[in-house]
């Protein structure tokens, strides 16, 4: 029962805030009327019925912030079930529905320690402004509307000054027996008031409840405790990007696990799985969703690993394949045999053509850098070219001078295209971050610089060379997958006008042999919607 409770108090938030309406939609009893009129004026009781009704509405937004136990909703709803008990004395004596109030302050009082969602800091000089300027909106229609409209729809020609007048009372609930809507036309432009407060309101109520906004901070000694962690537990190439600048960082109470992760669209995105012991992970990952909750942020993991897919299951998240990783095993590539034919020729080309390789360990030389920027500014402006972030680099001046730079070189010594090799933290194997080359580089002449640099990296005792991963790019005979994950598959595949998700594939498949499956791990079907619009608002710079 304790851990459905929020779920019993928003349906009594809800269940109050609509018993709360409908009183004030009703006459009420006139003996009880009589009673009130003789202890307040007439404008009082009015009063109190209009705020009985912002609070009845405010009660049933709220409720979902109830249900979601918002501690912000917790205060917010307990002053108005508070404030509910007065309005409805006031307003008619209406002692049943201050009972149910009532009891909503008790259930709220109970069920208190359950409300553990934080909701972003409001700014109460711009929530101030916009209520303002909603009063304002509201008050400006209202005025107008009874100011033009022709006098055969209320039978009254209203002047300014009674238009203002007659829009106050209405607000109020003061009423006016003598306005009486006689057209369809009149009835409706009523009802549209109160429409548009009840929108005010609802916008109001949202503002104060909104996820707690994600704010990027760099704190230098979290970002090397995370290094430290990565340099004794990494075990991928996509590790090397869990300590890049634009991430931040989760360490559970046990510190010696991280997870790196950005946030967008309310999604809090980790960079593939947490980092640190295996026999830590579960408890990383539960830590780490316990948190995202806590700030009403949903949780996915990007492109995850294979080996802690049965965790993610047990801890109830879905998954879907992404795409895989293409791998060359060094020990197998060679250009010999039919099948590398084409490869043959590329390189034989090459060289008749004088274009040679290069290879530069860091600091890189600055006139070998203004080269390298000169190709990375053409290749960003081939169409559909940008820089992105979050699961590789960019052409940082700095970052790149730290890393070997691998280019190949027209006769004239001229750079012609480079990759620029990271870490991988998998023992025995090589990777890339960024690969480039100019417009107007012959054809083939990024078939010749891998083919280098596979031959430099077998030749320095590497198994492997990891060349990134090919999203959406099927499944491998005899995988496994779910009936949703074939159907977005088959659909990405097909919108060629978006991304050559195939070619992709094809070109990677001229050297890999080799191809491992990468996840998002998400919650539900609604948060993998949400997970493409993070990764495009995490990705771009």
């Amino acid at each position: 029962m304790k851990a459905h409770i929020h779920r019993f108090a928003a349906a009594v938030t809800l269940g109050s805030g609509i018993i709360t309406i409908l009183s004030v939609m009703g006459t009420g009893a006139p003996e009880r009327h009589a009673v009130l009129r003789a202890v307040f004026p007439l404008e009082f009781l009015g009063i109190s019925r209009f705020a009985a009704l912002v609070v009845g509405f405010s009660m049933v937004v709220s409720s979902v912030s109830i249900y979601r136990r918002k501690r912000r909703a917790l205060l917010y709803v307990a002053l108005l079930a508070a404030l509910s008990v007065v309005f409805h004395l006031t307003k008619g004596l209406d002692y049943e529905e201050a009972t149910v109030s009532l009891f909503l302050l008790v259930v709220l009082i109970l069920s208190r320690k359950e409300f553990t969602v934080g909701s972003g800091t409001p700014d109460f000089r711009w929530a101030g402004l916009r209520l303002a300027l909603a009063l304002f909106a509201v008050l400006f229609y209202a005025v107008l509307g009874f100011w033009v409209l022709d006098k055969h729809q209320f039978g009254v020609d209203f002047h300014l000054t009674r238009a203002v007048r007659e829009t106050f009372r209405f607000l109020t609930f003061l009423g006016d027996q003598d306005l009486v809507p006689r057209t369809r036309h009149a009835r409706w432009f009523l009802d549209s008031l109160y429409l548009i407060s009840a929108v005010g309101i609802g916008y109001l109520f949202w503002s104060l409840y909104r996820p707690v906004k994600y704010r990027y901070f760099d704190h230098p000694h979290e970002r090397t405790r995370a290094a430290e962690i990565v340099d004794a537990h990494g075990c991928s190439a996509l590790d090397f990007f869990k300590v890049w600048p634009d991430k931040s960082f989760f360490f559970p109470a046990s510190g010696d696990c991280f997870v790196a992760y950005r946030v967008g669209a309310n999604l809090a995105v980790a960079l593939g799985d947490p980092v640190g012991p295996e026999d830590k992970i579960e408890m990383a990952v539960r830590e780490f969703k316990t948190f995202c909750a806590g700030n009403d942020w949903g949780t996915a993991f990007h492109q995850a690993l294979p080996d802690f897919l049965p965790i993610y299951d047990k801890l109830g998240f879905n998954r879907l394949k992404l795409g895989d990783d293409a791998i060359v095993e060094l020990g197998k590539f060679s250009l010999d045999g039919k099948a590398m034919k084409d490869l043959r020729h590329t390189q034989n080309k090459m060289e008749k053509a004088g274009i040679r390789i290069e290879r530069w360990q860091p600091p890189v030389p600055n006139g070998v850098l203004q080269q390298i920027k000169a190709v990375s500014d053409e290749w960003l402006h081939i169409g559909g070219r940008r820089e992105r972030q979050f699961t590789l680099g960019l052409f940082d001046w700095d970052y790149v001078k730290s890393t070997p730079i691998t280019a190949a070189l027209d006769k004239e010594g001229q750079v012609l295209a480079f990759v620029n090799l990271i870490r991988s933290y998998r023992k025995g194997e090589a990777t890339i971050d960024l690969m480039r080359h100019s417009k107007g580089s012959p054809p083939g002449v990024m078939d010749y610089l891998f083919i280098n640099v596979f031959d430099h990296f077998k030749a320095e005792g590497y198994t492997r060379f990891n060349l990134g991963m090919a999203p959406m790019s099927g499944f491998q005979e005899g995988e496994e997958a779910t009936i949703e994950e074939r159907a977005v598959h088959y659909f990405m595949q097909h919108m060629n006008f978006l991304f050559s998700f195939k070619g992709l594939r094809a070109y990677k498949a001229k050297f890999a042999t080799l191809w491992e499956p990468r996840y998002v791990i998400y919650e539900d079907p609604l948060a993998l919607a949400r997970h493409a619009v993070a990764i495009g608002e995490i990705s771009e710079l």
